[in-house]
C-alpha cells in the first residue's frame, strides 16, 4: 500500500523518522512486526488521494506537511474543503465522496485495522487516539466556521486568520503564510467563486489587512491579533 514509488525521489529522501506514530506505538508497546504493517504514504504537494489508494488503512497519522480534506463536487455541487490537518494529527481515511489533498509535500503513516485494534487495547494509547480524533473534529469545525460570514470578504478574512494561527510565521511587519495558496483554493475553503475571492483579497489589500509578497501572502497584523 506504500505510495513511495509515486512520490518524487527528493520527497522520499526528505522523510524523517515518523515521530508521531512511533510515539503512539511506544505507548502501546507495539513490536516491530506490528510497526512494519504501517507503511509510509508520501504525497507530493497538490496531489490528491482517494480511499481506493488507502483502502487498507483505518487511520492515518500525519507525520509532516499539511493536508486538506476535500469533498468532491458532483452534479450541481461544487468541490469544497471541509478540513485541514497539521503534523501529529490522527485522520480518518476519506469517505466515498472525499479525497485527501496535500497542500505541501506530505508524509503519513497508514494504520491498518489490526494495528489500530492493538492501540485501542491499551488505555493510554486509546486515550491518545480519542484525543487525536477530537482534535481532528475540532479542526474541521474551525475550517467550516468561516462559512458563517454573510459577506464574502469576511469569510476570506476569517479563513486567512485561521491559516495564520496554525501556519503563520511572525516577521518584521506581520504574519507570513508560507503556504501555496491560490484564489481557487481559498474559494474552495470559503465556499464562493474564485472571482469573488479575487475581489475580496483586493479589498483586504486596500484596507491594509493582507498583501502579496512573491509567492506568499502576508497578513499586516500584529501577532496579538492572530492569537485573539
Amino acid at each position: 500500500m506504500s505510495l513511495r514509488t509515486a512520490a518524487p525521489a527528493n520527497l522520499v529522501r526528505a522523510l524523517k523518522p515518523r515521530a508521531a506514530f512511533d510515539e503512539l506505538a511506544d505507548i502501546a508497546g507495539l513490536g516491530s512486526d506490528a510497526r512494519r504493517l504501517c507503511p509510509a504514504v508520501a504525497i507530493p504537494s497538490g496531489v490528491q488521494r482517494d480511499r481506493t489508494a488507502l483502502s487498507a488503512a483505518r487511520a492515518l497519522v500525519l507525520e509532516a506537511g499539511v493536508v486538506l480534506l476535500r469533498v468532491k463536487g458532483g452534479p450541481g455541487h461544487r468541490s469544497l474543503i471541509i478540513g485541514r490537518h497539521c503534523p501529529g494529527a490522527l485522520i480518518s481515511p476519506p469517505g466515498p465522496d472525499e479525497v485527501i489533498q496535500a497542500l505541501t509535500d506530505t508524509w503519513l503513516t497508514a494504520v491498518p485495522g489490526s494495528v489500530l485494534a492493538q492501540l485501542l487495547a491499551v488505555p493510554a494509547a486509546a486515550e491518545r487516539v480519542v484525543v487525536g480524533l477530537e482534535e481532528a473534529l475540532r479542526r474541521q469545525r474551525d475550517a467550516s466556521r468561516s462559512l458563517s460570514g454573510i459577506r464574502h470578504v469576511d469569510r476570506v478574512r476569517s479563513q486567512l486568520l485561521e491559516l495564520a494561527r496554525e501556519h503563520g510565521r511572525v516577521c518584521r511587519d506581520g504574519i507570513r503564510l508560507d503556504l501555496p495558496l491560490t484564489h481557487d483554493l481559498i474559494a474552495d475553503m470559503v465556499g464562493c467563486a474564485r472571482e469573488t475571492v479575487t475581489r475580496s483579497l483586493e479589498e483586504l489589500d486596500r484596507c491594509g489587512f493582507v498583501t502579496r509578497r512573491g509567492r506568499y501572502y502576508q497578513l499586516l497584523v500584529a501577532p496579538e491579533a492572530i492569537s485573539a
